[in-house]
């Protein structure tokens, strides 16, 4: 315990060190979607900078229980977005364009986030503070800009963050080159190695979701910004070509390597804090499990009692096939059927569980942050991703070797019993070492890294360095077919002339051969 307060002291310390020339800055925060996975990555940049000595103000659906000194909350009223989802909801097989579906769904709350922000007391308190009071402003980049509207108002320069991989609508905005042959859309959730089917659908997929973005939500939010500000402010598509930087929950070691601008930095991890010994109970059991232990977590969302009854026997029919033992995330005290091997709980520190060297496997639904955990910790998955970015975290770390994927819609006793033995052979975890080992040597650690950087644009008043110069043209010209259809015209011209030319020597030909014949 005192070793790793030690180590935490010490990294605030190194962090305060390298800030340590930079002035207070006033720093705001604005995190409109109501989905708690998403600030776990946005709170400790935020809590970070006020820790170092800046004044934070923070408005999002969840205020700090022990803020620092120097960090406020303004807080936005509850939401009606369930925290838990029954996994009786993916029980039918998915529809074929699903990913349509998860869009229009995002676009809804995106749509409903920002009215429900525009018209807070919370936001009505920031506009009070007077243009330029601000050094720079973080927000969420997700499923709506409209929140640019009053980073204009306030005339500050802003900071995009995402709590998972790029969107298609992102890579615009922020000059960065979209390669549909090997970059995944979100919504597609396939690694950077797909077949011509796979590459076909998600050529399809970026460009006709980033299509009805700009269609849809862009509108959506000029309409609530001009009913809130009048329609004096440009729109929203011309606002976030602004964002100065980009903060992004990912890390090339997990999702593989991309084209990225110096306005894009990745900051995955930044949530991972030190582990903490373990409760007496928890640490006597994993001391003993001789053959190792298996943990079994489906996120905060997702509810693993309200699996149908098929589905939760083959469960633990097949748990109590296996030698491991098994810890699951259970909401309810009881568990029919219950192997001695199985061990249910309510709650499990999962950071501080993948840090104990008997834990030989996670089986997660694939959320970045768990995932996240059990990649730099180098424990080995098994990945049964439901919605969201979940099939997309599981797939890069398939394509890695150090993970295998269970589908929920074939789940029976004999598939879940194989793929746990499968993904128990010793290369599995080999793999995951080589990856943790990239996922944790990193030139400054990724809190250091976010707090420079905004600290960065602060100073510059934008970075307007970074900012490439893609972010400007029109996509016809980004794309060069403005070229392209210049030289394909001189290229059919000079084809065009030549069959002419052509046609004009043998007219020639022919009449002298005439000619010839009548002499």
């Amino acid at each position: 315990m005192i070793a790793n307060e030690s180590y935490k002291w010490l990294s605030l310390l190194l962090v305060i060190s390298l800030t340590g020339t930079v002035s207070s800055l006033k720093i705001l925060g604005m995190f409109a979607h109501p989905a708690i996975s998403h600030f776990k990555f946005f709170h400790p940049i935020m809590r970070g900078l006020a820790e170092v000595g800046h004044s934070v103000d923070v408005v999002s659906p969840f205020p700090d229980k022990a803020p620092p000194t120097g960090y406020t909350d303004y807080k936005l009223p509850s939401s009606n977005l369930s925290d838990m989802i029954p996994m009786t909801e993916f029980e039918r097989p998915l529809p074929f364009l699903f990913h349509y579906a998860e869009f229009y769904m995002l676009y809804a709350a995106g749509k409903d986030a920002c009215n429900t922000t525009l018209h807070s007391q919370a936001l009505a308190k920031i506009l009070k503070h007077p243009p330029g009071y601000y050094d720079v402003i973080l927000m969420e980049h997700f499923n709506t800009d409209c929140l640019m509207s009053v980073a204009h108002v306030l005339q500050a320069p802003v900071i995009g963050m995402s709590s998972c991989a790029l969107m298609p609508w992102h890579y615009e905005r922020m000059g960065a080159p979209l390669i549909p042959s090997y970059i995944s859309a979100l919504f597609m959730g396939k690694s950077q190695q797909m077949s011509f089917a796979g590459r076909l659908g998600n050529w399809i997929t970026v460009h006709s979701i980033n299509f009805l973005y700009k269609m849809f939500s862009y509108s959506a939010a000029d309409a609530l910004v001009r009913q809130k500000f009048g329609p004096g402010l440009p729109s929203t598509r011309e606002m976030v070509r602004n964002t100065s930087l980009m903060l992004l929950n990912q890390h090339f070691s997990l999702s593989g390597p991309k084209p990225l601008p110096p306005n894009i930095i990745e900051v995955g991890g930044v949530h991972l804090q030190p582990a903490k010994p373990l409760p007496a109970e928890l640490q006597q059991l994993l001391d003993k499990a001789t053959k190792g232990v298996i943990l079994i977590s489906w996120g905060s969302q997702l509810r693993a009692s309200s699996l149908s009854e098929a589905k939760r026997n083959a469960m633990v029919r097949a748990i109590a096939r296996l030698e491991q033992q098994v810890i699951w995330k259970w909401e309810n005290e009881t568990l029919p059927n219950k192997p001695s091997n199985l061990h249910i709980m309510k709650w499990l520190p999962q950071r501080d569980l993948f840090a104990h060297p008997n834990v030989k496997l996670f089986l997660s639904h694939g959320g970045l942050m768990g995932t996240s955990e059990a990649v730099s910790s180098g424990v080995p998955m098994v990945g049964m991703p439901m919605y969201g970015d979940q099939s997309l975290n599981i797939e890069s770390l398939v394509q890695r070797g150090m993970a295998l994927r269970l589908d929920f819609h074939k789940l029976s006793e004999q598939t879940i019993y194989e793929t746990i033995t499968r993904a128990l052979d010793p290369s599995f975890k080999v793999n995951a070492l080589a990856v943790a080992s990239a996922y944790n040597n990193r030139v400054q650690q990724p809190l250091e890294t976010a707090i420079w950087w905004v600290e960065h644009v602060a100073e510059t008043k934008g970075a307007p360095l970074v900012q490439p110069s893609a972010v400007h043209p029109s996509r016809f010209v980004y794309y060069s077919l403005d070229v392209y259809l210049l030289v394909i015209s001189v290229l059919l011209l000079l084809f065009i002339g030549c069959l002419g030319l052509r046609r004009i020597c043998r007219n020639g030909k022919r009449q002298a051969v005439t000619k010839l014949k009548r002499k």
